[in-house]
């Protein structure tokens, strides 16, 4: 509550006054408006017209602004690993599912088989998500451009390898 407070510079009585569900409802709000996010400076690329590899490399340059570069957390993986996951795990989850349909969709496009494509997508997010994940542990950013690199490469975007 104090970081939302914070972050917002209400008191928190302003807070659960905007909010009479409580933190539960201010979670909840918070998460649909990560999403709208996401969906607004990443995956919206993936159902625009125009050649599927431009629409990828969209897509994880979006990431790269979205985080800027590392440097902020998504809630969604935030969450996902706290205690509150539970409230949220079927609507986060429904949203991470769509997204990957959505690229793998477009990896096939791209020139993937359909199996590899599914497969991909899915290794495409665990990626970006785990090098944020591991990029805050290790309190480094590069983690996260080391990530949009090999993740280009595995998709066929760039053809020079990362070495590490």
């Amino acid at each position: 509550m104090a970081v939302l407070s914070q972050a917002t510079g209400l008191q928190k009585a302003s807070l659960y006054h905007h909010f009479p569900g409580g933190k539960n409802e201010m979670l909840e709000t918070a998460v649909l408006a990560t999403i709208v996010e996401l969906e607004r400076q990443v995956f919206r690329f993936l159902e625009t017209n125009g050649d599927a590899g431009d629409r990828i490399g969209q897509v994880l340059d979006g990431f790269a602004v979205y985080t800027n570069g590392g440097r902020r957390s998504c809630l969604l993986a935030v969450i996902a690993q706290s205690s509150v996951a539970e409230n949220f795990q079927s609507r986060i989850s429904a949203q991470f599912d769509a997204w990957i349909t959505r690229l793998s969709k477009t990896l096939v496009e791209f020139g993937c088989e359909r199996n590899h494509g599914d497969s991909l997508a899915l290794e495409t997010l665990e990626t970006l998500y785990g090098s944020l994940a591991v990029g805050r542990l290790l309190g480094s950013f590069e983690n996260v451009s080391l990530a949009l690199r090999r993740s280009r490469t595995n998709i066929g975007l760039d053809t020079k390898p990362v070495f590490l």
